[in-house]
């Protein structure tokens, strides 16, 4: 059979027939955007930056510049939903570890370094048809599926230096890793074409490389307010086959990201961030035509409430709300992600505002968005940190 199956069997997902999935959005380009992975930031709705305190952000580099001890986290996501396309609707359950961050810091040299293992973007979804063949003037019904699996994530070493009290630069070097396996399963009816007919496979895997670079800042112009900023860069990200399929390779390029984030601390208990990100995908090359949204601007905010305070524990209350432009659509319609989130801190072990042990907990409920495709989910966010003095 034509090596050229694969390619029209991907569109068997806008079909009636069997599909599951983690979500359909971005099939044809690089996937699903993998946003916000602290707890702390999907609960308050923050997209990643501007939020105070000891952390290790991937997506700000300068937030590990306060880190004073060894640190890590570690994040673990799972995602429940559902979907409904064109009346086919369906369920899909997955569990990914988004992020993980280690702060050393250099006190000789008043900064810290950083290192991140954190997500990018990923496909997981599968479609499957029922249909009449002509093979050799015989009408044969088969069944064809569809399956692909994986995405990129950004390895990252980076640097976070504070100068004085109030201001802190940092930067950041990364790669982009990952795979992509896709697998076409054509089944045969045997009734007509007899038993020593076998269905045809065919299987192809995808590496994924290039680099990126980010660079920004965090500043704290008066006790009650909390500012930070970063932009990334990237070179493309290079798609290059790993079976001897004879594949050409391919490039995609990946805009430049703004990012700015802010947090006021409205009383001793309460603070309030909002945070947004700017990246315009519209003019990116190596996608199909109708692929690429042309939408720019996510933006999100939260409340945090301290409703336990003690010398050396605390329980923060967070609540927030985040809407996140996806850069790829189903088909030629814009496609974006909402939710509302809340969730919880238990700071084990804190002093004087640096936290040594905690667990914090975020839960979503969300809604993508790119017509004729909806999908529903909720989601769960458990990150768990320790520092060592």
């Amino acid at each position: 059979m034509s090596r050229r199956i694969p390619l029209l069997s991907l569109l068997l997902v806008v079909l009636p027939g069997g599909a599951d999935a983690q979500s359909f959005v971005g099939f044809r380009a690089l996937g699903l955007p993998v946003g916000a992975t602290e707890s702390r930031a999907v609960a308050l709705g923050n997209l990643g930056i501007g939020l105070p305190g000891v952390q290790v952000n991937a997506s700000d580099p300068a937030s590990g510049a306060r880190v004073l001890f060894p640190t890590v986290s570690v994040s673990m996501q799972p995602t429940w939903g559902d979907f409904n396309l064109e009346g086919q609707t369906g369920t899909a359950r997955t569990t990914r570890f988004p992020m993980l961050g280690i702060g050393y810091p250099v006190p000789s040299a008043q900064g810290t370094i950083t290192v991140s293992l954190s997500g990018h973007m990923e496909q997981r979804w599968a479609g499957e048809q029922d249909r009449i063949v002509s093979l050799g003037g015989i009408d044969v019904p088969v069944n064809d599926r569809f399956e692909t699996n994986g995405g990129t994530s950004v390895a990252r070493l980076g640097w976070a230096q504070r100068l004085g009290e109030r201001f802190a630069l940092g930067a950041s070097a990364g790669t982009y890793i990952g795979r992509m396996d896709q697998e076409f399963v054509r089944t045969l009816d045997s009734l007509v074409v007899g038993s020593d007919v076998r269905s045809y496979e065919e299987d192809s895997s995808w590496q994924y490389g290039g680099y990126t670079f980010s660079a920004g800042f965090t500043a704290d112009p008066h006790d009650l307010i909390h500012l930070a900023g970063a932009v990334e860069w990237s070179g493309d990200l290079t798609q290059e086959p790993r079976l001897a399929s004879g594949e050409p390779g391919r490039s995609y390029a990946i805009p430049l990201r703004l990012s700015g984030g802010a947090t006021g601390r409205l009383s001793q208990r309460l603070h309030i961030n909002t945070s947004f990100v700017y990246q315009d995908w519209s003019a990116a090359e190596g996608f199909e035509d109708g692929v690429v949204s042309e939408e720019k601007l996510s933006y999100g905010a939260g409340l945090e409430i301290q409703l336990i305070q003690r010398e050396t524990r605390s329980l923060p209350l967070r609540l927030g709300y985040r809407r996140t432009v996806l850069p790829f659509g189903y088909r030629d319609q814009g496609a974006s992600e909402s939710s509302w989130s809340a969730g919880f801190g238990l700071n084990l072990v804190e002093i004087e505002g640096v936290r040594f042990g905690w667990m914090d907990f975020a839960a979503e409920r969300g809604m993508r968005m790119s017509d004729p495709l909806s999908e529903n989910f909720w989601r769960a966010t458990i990150s768990i940190g320790i520092s060592s003095s």
